[in-house]
C-alpha cells in the first residue's frame, strides 16, 4: 500500500505569518518531524502548497510528509499535483485550522482513483466544503466523447468503517467533485452491483414483476444434470439473493415475459433437431407447467393484455397467439433470427441479427413490414418510445436512433460489442459484453452518456423496470460464472 502524507495551508490575505503560508517554520510542521521529501506517487514535489505570505489559495504542489498548512475564516483553496483540490468556503470555520491529508493509493473495492484521509477525522464545518477527487483508473477501452463513469465521492460513515456516497458528484473524465461538511476518508468510486444470483451457467434472459426477478440460466453445478442442453426459470425476491427453480429440467430455456398470472419463456431448439422447441408458460402460483406451441425455433417473447408474440429464428417468422394457446398467426416471415423484441400499443419492433442486419416493425394486427433500418452491423437489442426506436449493434458498436415513422438514425453511442437495451423514462440503458464491458446508461436529452459498471462479466440482457432498480445479467466467461445483477442509484 503506497501512503503520501501531506497537510494543506489555504492562506487568507495577511492572516498569517510567512512562516504559516508556506515557509520553513520548523515550530509550524507536524510532529514528526519536517521531512521534504517525495509528495504524493507520480509527484515528487517539496516544499510548502501556497505562494507566500498573503496566498488565498495553494499551488499544485505536494508537500511531503509533515509539512502543515492551515486555513482561517476567509477561506481558501489548494490543488495538489494530482488533482486533489479542497476549497474551504468562508465562514466554513471561524479559527485558524489546519487541515492534514494521507493519500492512499489503494482504496476500497469499487474505487476509481485513490483514497484521501483528511484530517482531523471528524472534524466539521460550518459550510460544507469542495473536493475535487482524481480518477485514475486504466479503462480496457477509451470512453467516448460524452461518456463518463458513474463515479461518487465515497467517504467513511462517523464511527464505523461503512462507506457511503455522497449528495453532489459532478463527474468529469478526470474527476469527481463532491462536497463534505466532515473530514473523514473519502474516495471516488463505483456503486457496485448487488449479486441477487451467482455462480450460474450462462444466465440470459430476464424478466420482472412487484415481487420477483425472473431469468433463465443452465442452472448451477450442484443441481447439473449431465445434459448441457438443460436449464432452469428461476425467480428471485426483490432485495434478497435466494433464487428458486420455478421449473424442472427443460431444453436451453431462454426469453422471458411475464404478466399477473404466469412466466413464458421459449423452451428448447438450439438448432439441435433433437431438442424440439416449444413457447411455455408456467404458473406463479402452483407452478404448473403448459406447452402453448411447439413450432421451429422460438427465440423471443413478448405479450401484453390480450396475447403473446414470439420470434421463430428457424422459419424466421414473427408470430401472434392468445395467452392461454391456439394456432400461432404469422406476423411476419423473412424476420431474420428476432431473437430480441418490443412494442408499443399498435406495434412490434424486432432486430433480424446477424441474418438481414436489419431492423423492423409490423402492426400487432398484421399487415405489412416495415424496415426502419437496413445495412446494420448485427443489430440485437431494441427499446421503443412515443417517437423512436433505438437498436444495439454488435457488430460495430453503435447505439442509434431513428423516427418510428422512417427517416435518418442517429447514433447515441459507440461501444465495441452492444448487446442488451431498456428504456426507461428518458434514460437508454445498454450492455457492452467487450471493451470495457460495460452496462451504461444514455440520457437521451443531454446526450451524455454513464458508465453505471464495467468489467463485468459479459454483460448480456438488461431490463430497467418502473419505479425499481436496473437488472441484468452476466453470461460469465466461463461456464457457472454467470450472475444477474441489481443495481441501484442514490
Amino acid at each position: 500500500m503506497t501512503r503520501t502524507s501531506f497537510m494543506v495551508l489555504a492562506c487568507a490575505a495577511a492572516a498569517l505569518s510567512s512562516a504559516s503560508c508556506g515557509g520553513t517554520d520548523k515550530g509550524n510542521r507536524a510532529t514528526g518531524g519536517g521531512d521534504t521529501g517525495s509528495g504524493a506517487a507520480g509527484g515528487g514535489a517539496t516544499g510548502s502548497g501556497a505562494t507566500g505570505s498573503g496566498a488565498t489559495s495553494g499551488t499544485g504542489a505536494q508537500p511531503g510528509a509533515g509539512e502543515q498548512f492551515s486555513v482561517d475564516a476567509q477561506g481558501g483553496t489548494f490543488t495538489a499535483d494530482d488533482g486533489f483540490t479542497i476549497e474551504v468556503p468562508p465562514g466554513a470555520v471561524n479559527e485558524n485550522t489546519v487541515i492534514t491529508i494521507e493519500r492512499i493509493d489503494e482504496a476500497p473495492e469499487g474505487a476509481v482513483g485513490p483514497m484521501y484521509v483528511l484530517g482531523p477525522e471528524g472534524l466539521t464545518f460550518e459550510r460544507p466544503i469542495t473536493l475535487t477527487l482524481p480518477i485514475t483508473v486504466e479503462l480496457r477501452a477509451e470512453l467516448g466523447e460524452s461518456a463518463v463513469l458513474g463515479a461518487y465521492g465515497f467517504t467513511a460513515q462517523e464511527g464505523s468503517d461503512d462507506f457511503a456516497p455522497l449528495a453532489r458528484h459532478d463527474v468529469s473524465r478526470d474527476s469527481v467533485v463532491t462536497e463534505t461538511d466532515r473530514l473523514s476518508r473519502i474516495y471516488p468510486g463505483m456503486i457496485l452491483a448487488t449479486p441477487m444470483a451467482s455462480l450460474h451457467r450462462y444466465p440470459s434472459a430476464l424478466a420482472a414483476d412487484e415481487s420477483f426477478l425472473y431469468f433463465a440460466s443452465g442452472g448451477t453445478e450442484d443441481v447439473a444434470t449431465g445434459d448441457n442442453n438443460d436449464g432452469f426459470i428461476y425467480r428471485v425476491r426483490l432485495g434478497t439473493a435466494e433464487a428458486e427453480a420455478m421449473i424442472p429440467a427443460d431444453p436451453d430455456p431462454k426469453a422471458l415475459w411475464v404478466n399477473d398470472s404466469h412466466v413464458y419463456w421459449a423452451s428448447g431448439g438450439d438448432d439441435d433437431p433433437v431438442i424440439p422447441s416449444a413457447l411455455r408458460r408456467v404458473d406463479k402460483a402452483t407452478l404448473e407447467v403448459e406447452t402453448l406451441a411447439q413450432i421451429g425455433y422460438v427465440v423471443s417473447v413478448i405479450g401484453d393484455a390480450s396475447a403473446i408474440y414470439f420470434g421463430d429464428g428457424d422459419g424466421e417468422n414473427l408470430f401472434a397467439m392468445p395467452l392461454d394457446g391456439g394456432e400461432p398467426v404469422a406476423l411476419a416471415s423473412g424476420a431474420g433470427r428476432p431473437a430480441y423484441l418490443a412494442q408499443d400499443a399498435q406495434n412490434l419492433y424486432w432486430t433480424g441479427g446477424a441474418a438481414t442486419n436489419k431492423v423492423y416493425k409490423v402492426a400487432k394486427a398484421g399487415g405489412e413490414v416495415t424496415v426502419i433500418a437496413d445495412n446494420e452491423a448485427e443489430p440485437a437489442g431494441i427499446a421503443v418510445d412515443a417517437a423512436f426506436v433505438y437498436w444495439a449493434n454488435a457488430g460495430d458498436g453503435g447505439v442509434f436512433k431513428a423516427p418510428i415513422a422512417g427517416g435518418q438514425k442517429t447514433l447515441i453511442h459507440r461501444g465495441d460489442s452492444m448487446a442488451g437495451l431498456a428504456l426507461r423514462g428518458s434514460t437508454l440503458f445498454s450492455t457492452d459484453t467487450r471493451g470495457n464491458r460495460s452496462v451504461n446508461a444514455h440520457d437521451l436529452e443531454s446526450n451524455r452518456t454513464v458508465l453505471l459498471a464495467f468489467g463485468q462479466p459479459v454483460p448480456w440482457r438488461v431490463i430497467a423496470p418502473e419505479a425499481q432498480s436496473v437488472f441484468w445479467s452476466n453470461a460469465g466467461d466461463y461456464r457457472y460464472q454467470g450472475q444477474v445483477a441489481s443495481y441501484h442509484a442514490p
